[in-house]
């Protein structure tokens, strides 16, 4: 997944849109973001496998965690976020152990010299993943600001627009994770929507980008051009921004 970051991966209320929400457990996420120097890059990866990187497997393997990563940015902005950790937790007290874990570590330089930090604490609208672990994938994040009172109507759009080709690359294995996040500690706008994915490799984002081409492609102009109005019906208009990040390891159970 707003300033500094696209992830801020906002209101519980769409958390939790019905049955939905209740189909599922709970997933809650943590992210830490960092705008790190370029002198300090791979200070921040370094420091991360030696001691972040043993503390997220140990709680991945006793339970408290379901998941966690860590990325750096593709695409660089001016004053955004570059670096990241996430974790997620079926409980706020998995979150707040694991929180509490990591920040008694000794600090590294590249997080020392930032010139921003930016956390976020989220709840799962929508939580689908693949067990497993990897590294060199790719973190994409979109962030929709939906218009006060039409949260509900783009979720019910992105269920029949979009949820249809994401179980398709989820089922081939082209994505690994992906969901829907809102705030649950709320410090942007209440309406923001964080679509998210992780993919296995690049050559997996491109099948991400020829499944959505080709599903527009079924549908005649006329549909399509529905459907971009529905959409645009119920969204803040010039609000969408994208994430894209490598991913330096993940793991999920």
């Amino acid at each position: 997944m707003a300033k500094g970051s696209r992830w801020g991966f906002a209101v519980c209320v769409l958390l939790l849109l019905g049955s939905v929400a209740q189909a599922q457990p709970q997933h809650y996420t943590f992210v830490a973001e960092w705008a790190v120097e370029r002198s300090q890059w791979s200070e921040f990866v370094n420091n991360f496998e030696r001691n972040s990187r043993p503390v997220l497997e140990r709680l991945l393997a006793d339970g408290t965690l379901v998941g966690w990563g860590a990325f750096e940015a593709v695409v660089h902005v001016p004053g955004e976020t570059t670096h990241g950790i996430w974790w997620t937790s079926r409980t706020i007290a998995g979150i707040e152990r694991t929180r509490a874990e990591l920040i008694r570590l000794a600090p590294s330089p590249a997080m020392l010299s930032a010139q921003v930090h930016r956390d976020y604490f989220l709840s799962a609208a929508l939580h689908k993943a693949r067990a497993g672990s990897g590294a060199g994938g790719y973190l994409y994040v979109s962030s929709y600001l939906t218009q006060p009172g039409k949260g509900q109507q783009w979720r019910q759009l992105w269920d029949k627009y979009r949820q249809p080709v994401f179980d398709e690359l989820f089922n081939s294995g082209a994505i690994v994770f992906y969901g829907i996040d809102t705030e649950d500690v709320h410090t942007t706008d209440p309406g923001l929507r964080f679509v998210v994915h992780v993919s296995a490799n690049a050559e997996a984002e491109d099948k991400i980008a020829a499944a959505f081409a080709a599903a527009e492609g079924k549908r005649s102009a006329e549909e399509n051009r529905a459907i971009a109005d529905a959409f645009g019906d119920v969204l803040q208009a010039g609000t969408h921004r994208d994430f894209f990040a490598r991913i330096l390891a993940w793991a999920h159970k």
